[in-house]
């Protein structure tokens, strides 16, 4: 382990108590460019410590509430539609969401209750965490920028969420 590294686990433990190897676990994986799947009842830090090691790291964090009103669009982002009528299908006219958000700017995506967003989101999330990409019609191609990472975290059955969406069908 770095020295950089130590001292950045040093100055965590000091804001996020008692989570020494969770801190740990997720600071690896940022380094190994992989994604965190958090799983933990309510009110046991989850948030706090993904917000801790952002702030340790100087970057971003995008927080995204999971649930049902979740679509791609409100995920991705849209387009104005008033600003398309005048201006047409502009670059700035796109009003970026969160995961856009977090790709261009290399911020940490946390995004709560993945187990109650609906399939069709799930499937952006998946396919841009595999291949750290978004394409957006007639937007163009979203490349994630540094620190390629999408977090989420969840008390449901998240095992049954992610079979729903990459496997198509139903858990048994």
């Amino acid at each position: 382990m770095t020295t950089s590294r130590r001292s950045l686990l040093d100055t965590l433990d000091t804001s996020v108590v008692g989570r020494r190897r969770e801190v740990e676990l997720v600071v690896a994986a940022l380094d190994a460019d992989r994604h965190v799947l958090l799983e933990g009842p309510p009110g046991t830090g989850k948030s706090t410590l993904l917000r801790a090691v952002a702030e340790g790291l100087g970057i971003g964090f995008v927080f995204v509430e999971g649930n049902a009103e979740l679509t791609p669009a409100r995920l991705v982002g849209h387009f104005d539609p008033a600003r398309v009528l005048n201006e047409g299908y502009e670059p700035d006219v796109f009003v970026d969401g969160p995961l856009v958000t977090a790709m261009r700017d290399g911020s940490l995506l946390y995004v709560e209750e993945i187990n109650r967003i609906p399939e069709e989101t799930l499937n952006v999330l998946i396919t841009v965490m595999s291949e750290g990409e978004l394409n957006v019609p007639r937007f163009g191609r979203v490349v994630a920028a540094g620190t390629r990472a999408e977090l989420v975290s969840g008390n449901g059955d998240l095992e049954a969420a992610f079979f729903r969406a990459v496997e198509g069908g139903t858990p048994a």
